[in-house]
Parts: C-alpha cells; sequence; structure tokens
C-alpha cells in the first residue's frame, strides 16, 4: 500500500477518534443542562407560587385598608359631631354655673 493510503487512513481515525471525543462531551454537557434546566423549572414554579401568595396578600391589604378609610372617616365624623355636643353642652352649663357662683357666693 503507497503511503498516502496510510496517511488517508491515519486523518480519517484521528478525525473518528475527535468525533467520538466531542460527541461524549456534548452529550455530557447536555445532560447538565437538561438537570439545570429542570432545576432552573423548580425554581420559576417556586417563584410563581410566591408570586401568587403575594399578590393574594396585596389583595387583602387593599381590602384592609378600603376598610380603615371607611373607620377613619367614621370616626372623623364623629369627631365632629362631639366638638358640637361638646360645645353645645358647654354654652348649656355656662349659664348656670355662673348664676350659681354669683348668687350663692354673696
Amino acid at each position: 500500500m503507497p503511503w498516502w493510503t496510510w496517511l488517508s487512513l491515519g486523518i480519517f481515525l484521528l478525525a473518528l477518534v475527535a468525533t467520538a471525543v466531542f460527541s461524549l462531551a456534548a452529550f455530557r454537557r447536555l445532560r447538565q443542562l437538561t438537570s439545570f434546566a429542570g432545576q432552573i423549572q423548580v425554581e420559576v414554579d417556586a417563584l410563581a407560587r410566591a408570586t401568587d401568595e403575594l399578590n393574594g396578600r396585596l389583595a387583602h391589604a387593599q381590602e384592609r385598608m378600603e376598610e380603615l378609610e371607611r373607620r377613619r372617616a367614621r370616626t372623623e365624623a364623629s369627631v365632629a359631631r362631639l366638638k358640637v355636643l361638646t360645645s353645645a353642652l358647654s354654652e348649656a352649663l355656662g349659664g348656670p354655673r355662673s348664676l350659681q357662683r354669683r348668687y350663692l357666693r354673696k
């Protein structure tokens, strides 16, 4: 057999071995990426659950805030009525007390 046939056969075998090594490395890398993709999916699912829980808490907080605003408005109205009633009571008691002080002390 001529020397160039041996050279061609050697180059072919070298290319075959290089292809096998590259294929094995690519297969291992693909398995790692598949495992990593599974881990990412687990984390994404956990994040989705946490987001749903957070949205529920946010809706509950919004409801509580609306209730708080209604109670605050009701409290402000009660305070305004209390001021009016206190003023009326003060005026009603102011007259007899001043007369009582004036005439009962003398």
